[in-house]
């Protein structure tokens, strides 16, 4: 049996994915005290956040880590608690996020641009969605930074499972995703 670079990602990003809805419930959320990050906004306990699945090459510039506040059920709106932490001094940055098909979001699509923000101060951010129906879906993080000597994109996948995600008959009833040789 052969395992593809894309079942092995898949994997890995479920295992994040399920390590944050474990660590994190509505209760729990309520009860956690937020901390100031310093610049004026509000940084989630990055202890109960996991990190984002980066996209291509990891880099010591930006980190993404996340929290979801409780299990997406189908139709009903949930937040992600988003943590956008710099690895060195920037001039500016900001980010943009967006949704496979499957899941809408509501508010927190692009977060602000920050200026000079501290390197690695965690710049927090909230981005609700909508799941449509029960699946495996992911949110796409596209983070710009620049600064003086160099400006970068960074791209970050947040996998989310809403309400059964999928269960061995709707999996079966699906045909294999085609895999690049």
């Amino acid at each position: 049996m052969q395992i593809s670079r894309r079942d092995a990602w898949v994997a890995g990003a479920l295992v994040v994915m399920l390590a944050a809805l474990s660590s994190c419930s509505k209760a729990q959320h309520a009860a956690r005290p937020a901390v100031n990050n310093g610049s004026g906004g509000t940084a989630f306990d990055l202890a109960d956040m996991v990190s984002a699945v980066s996209l291509g090459k990891a880099s010591p510039d930006i980190d993404l880590k996340f929290a979801l506040t409780e299990r997406p059920a189908v139709g009903e709106p949930v937040d992600i608690d988003v943590a956008l932490i710099p690895g060195h001094e920037l001039d500016q940055v900001y980010a943009t996020f967006s949704a496979t098909d499957g899941l809408e979001v509501r508010k927190g699509g692009t977060m602000p641009k920050v200026e000079h923000p501290e390197s690695g101060a965690p710049i927090p951010h909230t981005v609700t969605i909508v799941p449509q129906r029960d699946g495996i879906f992911y949110i796409s993080a596209t983070v710009l930074a620049d600064s003086a000597a160099i400006s970068v994109t960074h791209s970050f996948s947040i996998p989310v499972i809403a309400g059964a995600g999928i269960t061995a008959a709707g999996a079966a009833a699906s045909p294999p995703a085609a895999r690049p040789q």
